[in-house]
C-alpha cells in the first residue's frame, strides 16, 4: 500500500515538474553574461569538486579497489580540462564565439554529472548499507552545492541535478535488501522537485531584481540626464530632491533648490497645478512663469502623485519642460500670418480673424459698427513713374497717419496693394449717431491726405476714396460685408466728394453690370454690334477730312447702348480685343467698299485701341495683316491711343507704336489734357495728331479762361508739328472762339454732326 501511494506521489510530481519544464522553456535565453558567469563561477566551484572527488576515493578503495581509481582519475582528467577551459575563456574569450563557449561548458558539466551519478547506480550495489548511506550524501552535497555554481543557467541547473539525482532513486527503488528503500527513493525524488523549484524560485527572484534593478538604473539616468526639470515634493509642498537640469532651467544650485517650499515661489500659478494633482490625479499646466531670478518662460509643466508600499499618498512628480524658443517662434509666426510685413498693420487673413471675433461678441448684437475700406486713388501711377519703392514709402505714411488718427480699439489692416480697412467697433445703437459718426470720421480720414506726402523731397499729392459700409447689429456674415464694402469704395471712386455709402441699390448696379458683362461675351456671336461714324471736318468752312469710327451695342433688351455704357466691361473681362478687331474689321470692309463704288473720299478713318492690346503678341503684325486682307493702305486707318492708357502702359507698348508709325499707320493721342506728364509723351512719341478733350471746350464760352487755357494747348501742340482736333463742339459759339484761336484746327461734335450709322454716314457724306 505504501508502495502504491508513493509511486502516485511520484507521478503528480512529475507532472508538476513537467509544467515547471515548459515554463523554463520560455524563461531561459543563452547571452554572454550567462556564459561569463557560468565559466566564473566554475572556476571556483571545481576546486572543491576535486576535493569532494578525493575524499569520495579515499572513502570507497578499501571495498572498490581498482574501480574508484579509475572513476578518480577520469574525474581529475575532466576537472582539470574544465580549469584550464576557465582560464582560456578568462584570457582570451574571443577565442572561440559564445555560442561554442557555451556548448563546450554543457558537454563538460554534463560528463561531470554522468561520472559522478555512476556510483550512484553502478557501486552502490558493490556496498553495504553504511557506505550506501555515503554515497547518498555525497550526491545530495554534490546536487546542492550545483545549484549555485550553475545558476546563471537554470536548465542546466535543473538537468544537473536530474543527471545526479536520477539514477540514484531509480537505484533505490530496487534495492530490496537495503531497510527503507522505498521510503529513501520518494525522499530523493521529493527533495529533486523541492531543489528544482527552489531553482526555478532563485532563478525567477534574480530575474525580477535584475529588472528592478535597470527599471531603477533607468529611472535614475532619466532622473538625472533627461532635458526635463524634474523634481519630487512632499506632502506639504517642501521639494525633497531634483536633478542638475531644473537647477540650469531657473539658474540656481541644485542645493538651494532642494528644502525649498514650493508656496514661497512668488509666481504661484503653477503651485496650484503640483498641489492638486496629489488628490485629484496628474494635472499640467501650460502657460507663463517667472522664475526666482524675474526671468520670463514659457513653460509646460506637468505633475503626479507617488504612493508608499501601503499605497498612501507620500508626495508627488514634477516635470518642467522650457518651451520659451517654442512660444515665442509660434508667436512670431503666427504674427507674420496675420500681419502686414510692410507696415506692420493686419492682413487679410488678419482682418478677417478680427472681423469673425467683433460679430460673434455679444455687443454686436445692440450695436452698430462702422466699416470704412479706402483705396489710395492714382497709386499706381506712382509706382509706375516714381517706383515701387516710393509706393512702399507712400504706403508707410498712410498707415503712420491712419494710426495716429485711430484709438486703441479702432482696427486699421492693409487688404494688399494700396487698400486698406478701418473698422470702428460698436459705435452705438442708435442708427441715426452711427451715421453721422460715419459722416464725420470720412471727413477725418480725407483730412490726412491734405498735406503732401514729402518722400526724397518730393511733394506728391494723393486722393484717397472710401467706401462705407453701416454694420448692423447682428448680422454676422463677413464675407457679405467685405463685399458690400468693396461695391461701396468702386462707386466712391466715380463719386463727385469720392465717399460713398453702401445701400441695397449697389448690389443691384452689381448685379445688373454682372448680367450685361454676361451678355457682352455673346454679343459679337449674336451679331448685336453697330457700327457709327462721326465726321471730323475743318473749323473754317466745315469740310469733311477723316471721321471716327464708333461702337454701338444694340442689347436686345436694354436698347441702343454707347461705348461708355459696356467698354469697361469689356476691358474688366477681357473682351475689349474681340472688341476691337470687330471695329477694325468692319470699318475695313466698308472702306474697301466705298473705294470699289468710287464713294471714298476721306484722308483716314480713326479707330480707338487700349494701349493695353498692345501687349497682346503680334499685335503689330496683325493689325497689318487685317489692312491687307482687305486691301487698304496703312494711312487709311488712323489709330486713337487715350492719353491715360498710354500713360499707364508707355513702358510696354512704346516698341509696337514705333512699329505701327514706321509702316505708315498714323497715330493720335485721345482726350489730351486730362491725363498726366503729356508734354513728356508729346515729346517722346511724334504721333500725328492731337484730340483736345471736350472736358476743355465746354465752358470757353461763359469762362475766358478756359479759352486762354485752350489757347496755351493748342500752342504746345503746334510746337510739336501735331494736326489738332478739337473734340466735342456743341453749339456756333464755340465753334467761332476757336476759329479766331487757329482757323486750320478741325473739329468734330454735334455742331456739325452727331455720330451716324454706317449707311447713314454713306449716305450723308460719301455721294
Amino acid at each position: 500500500m505504501f508502495a502504491s501511494s508513493s509511486y502516485s506521489l511520484m507521478y503528480n510530481a512529475a507532472m508538476n515538474l513537467k509544467k515547471l519544464s515548459s515554463k523554463l522553456e520560455e524563461l531561459q535565453s543563452m547571452d554572454e553574461s550567462v556564459v561569463t558567469s557560468l565559466y566564473a563561477l566554475s572556476s571556483r566551484s571545481l576546486l572543491v569538486l576535486l576535493l569532494l572527488v578525493t575524499l569520495s576515493t579515499v572513502a570507497l578503495y578499501p571495498i572498490l579497489h581498482s574501480s574508484i581509481i579509475f572513476w578518480f582519475l577520469s574525474l581529475v582528467i575532466l576537472t582539470g580540462y574544465r580549469l584550464y577551459s576557465a582560464y582560456i575563456f578568462k584570457k582570451d574569450p574571443e577565442k572561440y564565439s559564445i555560442g561554442v563557449w557555451y556548448r563546450k561548458f554543457i558537454l563538460n558539466a554534463v560528463m561531470t554529472a554522468l561520472l559522478f551519478s555512476t556510483i550512484g547506480f553502478i557501486f552502490i550495489y558493490q556496498v553495504d548499507y553504511y557506505y550506501q548511506l555515503y554515497i547518498v550524501a555525497v550526491l545530495l552535497g554534490l546536487s546542492s552545492g550545483s545549484a549555485v555554481s550553475l545558476s546563471p543557467d537554470i536548465r542546466l541547473n535543473i538537468g544537473y541535478a536530474i543527471i545526479l539525482l536520477f539514477p540514484l532513486m531509480i537505484t533505490m527503488l530496487f534495492l530490496e535488501d537495503t531497510p527503507l528503500h522505498l521510503i529513501l527513493a520518494v525522499s530523493l525524488f521529493l527533495y529533486f522537485i523541492a531543489q528544482v523549484t527552489t531553482i526555478y524560485k532563485i532563478y525567477t527572484q534574480k530575474e525580477e531584481f535584475n529588472t528592478l534593478k535597470s527599471e531603477h538604473m533607468l529611472l535614475h539616468s532619466l532622473f538625472k540626464n533627461a532635458p526635463l526639470g524634474i523634481f519630487t515634493y512632499s506632502k506639504d509642498l517642501e521639494i525633497l530632491e531634483c536633478n542638475t537640469q531644473l537647477g540650469s532651467l531657473f539658474e540656481h544650485e541644485k542645493e538651494t533648490i532642494i528644502g525649498m517650499n514650493l508656496n514661497t515661489l512668488p509666481d504661484s500659478r503653477i503651485v496650484e497645478t503640483l498641489k492638486h494633482s496629489l488628490t485629484q490625479g496628474p494635472k499640467s499646466y501650460v502657460g507663463p512663469y517667472t522664475s526666482l531670478n524675474n526671468k520670463h518662460f514659457w513653460i509646460d509643466a506637468k505633475a503626479f502623485s507617488f504612493t508608499d508600499t501601503a499605497n498612501r499618498i507620500v508626495g508627488g512628480v514634477g516635470m518642467i519642460e522650457d518651451k520659451t524658443k517654442e512660444h515665442t517662434a509660434l508667436t512670431e509666426l503666427k504674427y507674420m500670418v496675420q500681419h502686414d510685413v510692410l507696415t506692420g498693420l493686419l492682413n487679410r487673413r488678419g482682418f478677417k480673424n478680427h472681423i469673425e471675433n467683433l460679430v460673434n461678441d455679444i455687443k454686436h448684437e445692440t450695436f452698430f459698427s462702422i466699416l470704412f475700406y479706402l483705396d489710395l486713388d492714382q497709386f499706381k501711377s506712382i509706382n509706375d513713374s516714381l517706383g515701387h519703392g516710393i509706393g512702399d514709402d507712400v504706403l508707410l505714411i498712410v498707415s503712420k497717419r491712419l494710426l495716429k488718427l485711430l484709438d486703441e480699439e479702432c482696427i486699421v489692416s492693409r487688404l494688399g496693394g494700396d487698400e486698406f480697412i478701418i473698422v470702428i467697433p460698436y459705435i452705438s445703437e442708435d442708427r441715426n449717431i452711427a451715421n453721422q459718426e460715419a459722416q464725420e470720421f470720412s471727413r477725418e480720414l480725407q483730412d490726412i491726405f491734405l498735406d503732401p506726402f514729402i518722400i526724397k523731397e518730393m511733394q506728391l499729392h494723393i486722393q484717397s476714396s472710401i467706401g462705407i459700409v453701416l454694420m448692423e447689429p447682428g448680422y454676422t456674415n463677413t464675407e457679405e460685408i467685405i463685399r458690400h464694402a468693396d461695391l461701396s469704395m468702386y462707386q466712391a471712386k466715380i463719386a463727385n466728394d469720392h465717399i460713398s455709402y453702401y445701400d441695397s441699390s449697389l448690389d443691384k448696379q452689381q448685379k445688373d453690370l454682372f448680367l450685361l458683362q454676361h451678355d457682352l461675351a455673346y454679343a459679337i456671336e449674336k451679331n448685336q454690334f453697330e457700327l457709327f461714324l462721326q465726321p471730323i471736318v475743318s473749323v473754317k468752312e466745315d469740310a469733311l477730312f477723316s471721321a471716327e469710327a464708333l461702337i454701338r451695342w444694340q442689347h436686345p433688351t436694354k436698347g441702343l447702348l454707347s461705348p461708355d455704357d459696356f467698354i469697361p466691361l469689356a476691358l474688366k473681362a477681357g473682351l475689349l480685343s474681340k472688341v476691337t478687331w470687330w471695329v477694325l474689321d468692319n470699318i475695313c470692309q466698308h472702306i474697301s467698299q466705298w473705294k470699289k463704288e468710287n464713294r471714298w473720299q476721306l484722308e483716314y478713318v480713326s479707330i480707338n485701341v487700349n494701349a493695353q492690346q498692345f501687349v497682346e503678341n503680334n499685335f503689330a503684325i496683325e493689325f497689318l495683316r487685317r489692312l491687307k486682307e482687305h486691301g487698304l493702305d496703312t494711312k487709311d486707318i488712323m489709330v486713337e491711343i487715350t492719353e491715360r492708357s498710354l500713360i499707364d502702359n508707355f513702358n510696354n507698348t512704346q516698341d509696337i507704336i514705333n512699329e505701327l508709325r514706321r509702316k505708315g499707320v498714323k497715330c493720335a493721342i485721345d482726350d489730351f489734357g486730362i491725363g498726366y506728364s503729356s508734354l513728356s509723351y508729346l515729346k517722346k512719341l511724334s504721333f500725328n495728331t492731337l484730340k483736345i478733350d471736350k472736358a476743355f471746350i465746354k465752358d470757353i464760352v461763359s469762362n475766358p479762361e478756359e479759352l486762354h487755357l485752350v489757347s496755351t494747348i493748342l500752342d504746345i501742340g503746334r510746337q510739336f508739328n501735331y494736326n489738332i482736333v478739337i473734340e466735342g463742339i456743341e453749339d456756333k459759339k464755340q465753334k467761332e472762339l476757336l476759329l479766331a484761336l487757329d482757323s486750320n484746327l478741325r473739329y468734330q461734335g454735334y455742331h456739325f454732326s452727331k455720330p451716324l450709322h454706317a449707311d447713314e454716314f454713306r449716305q450723308a457724306f460719301l455721294k
